[in-house]
């Protein structure tokens, strides 16, 4: 399942390498989130090619922006199959996804099962001098695979992203599908809705697993690569942080997670200050990343959670 907006060109490649699975799925769903100019105008070449396989597809078009946490829920309802497969409007799968996720499910007996997610970075483009993969790829490149993680303390809910994961469709009518506020809403960039979903599905005791084989490379266009874009993602990240403690996802109440995070705002910031005197530029962003995050987290949350509560 695909959930899209107003990226018809990275869709179509995401299409494509889904029909050249050794495993082909018995049907694609694609929800396509308000996009300016409707999918369907976008891909009926391969429609035709779905036809010729004999894949059913169905598209669904959205009048206003949901946002992911939504469509998803939408596309998940809409699906006929036991089990669902999801991957984000610009990735391209590895031909053996659907079969590993398929034979984990099976075998591991797993509820919800996450796969890697390569970076892809468009060959015209040159990465700045600050950036380093293994400090910033988890950031914009939602890097995921077991090389770059490795150092983290295990948590299933931090291993599941948006853009590769499988779900027993269950499990997905058991918690009631993702929440629709942890998305595109009112001009908030909310994410997380993944992070929220597995929480709350470890908590009724569903086995999550990770498979090595089941990965995808998620294109990185220029835009994405910019300290502007980063500073972006802390103002976003940080309303969904917020959001996330409201709800007591970090099992911490909102008063003790922003004792955590003013104390991490200045254990970030002397980081800073040490890395940018030892001339390492990519920790220093990080640094920077991170402490400007937790900030956010604080400073934005009151206005934050009074939208929400509108919302809802």
């Amino acid at each position: 399942m695909l959930v899209t907006h107003n990226r018809s060109k990275f869709l179509c490649l995401a299409l494509k390498s889904i029909m050249q699975q050794t495993l082909l799925p018995d049907e694609i769903i694609i929800i396509d989130d308000a996009s300016k100019t409707p999918v369907l105008k976008e891909i009926v070449d391969i429609i035709e090619l779905c036809k010729a396989l004999d894949i059913r597809i169905k598209i669904f078009r959205t009048k206003n922006e949901v946002g992911l946490g939504a469509a998803r829920s939408i596309g998940a309802r809409r699906a006929s199959g036991k089990y669902i497969v999801f991957i984000d409007d610009d990735a391209i799968a590895s031909k053996q996804l659907i079969e590993s996720y398929i034979n984990m499910f099976k075998k591991k007996r797993c509820k919800i099962i996450a796969g890697p997610c390569y970076p892809l970075y468009l060959s015209e483009y040159k990465l700045p001098n600050w950036w380093d993969e293994q400090v910033l790829g988890g950031l914009i490149a939602v890097r995921n695979d077991l090389t770059y993680m490795s150092k983290r303390t295990w948590n299933p809910a931090d291993y599941v992203f948006g853009c590769n994961f499988a779900i027993d469709k269950n499990v997905l009518e058991s918690l009631r599908g993702f929440k629709p506020w942890l998305g595109r809403v009112r001009g908030m960039l909310l994410s997380g809705e993944e992070w929220d979903f597995v929480s709350r599905a470890l908590s009724k005791g569903f086995k999550v697993c990770f498979s090595g084989s089941a990965f995808i490379y998620h294109i990185i266009p220029p835009s994405k690569i910019t300290i502007k874009r980063m500073m972006r993602m802390c103002v976003d990240m940080g309303r969904t942080r917020c959001i996330l403690a409201h709800e007591r996802v970090f099992n911490k109440s909102l008063s003790i997670y922003f004792i955590y995070c003013a104390i991490a705002v200045f254990k970030d910031l002397i980081e800073a200050v040490i890395n940018m005197l030892m001339l390492n530029e990519p920790k220093t962003m990080k640094k920077i990343y991170d402490s400007a995050l937790h900030l956010n987290t604080i400073l934005l949350c009151k206005d934050t959670i009074h939208k929400l509560r509108s919302i809802k």
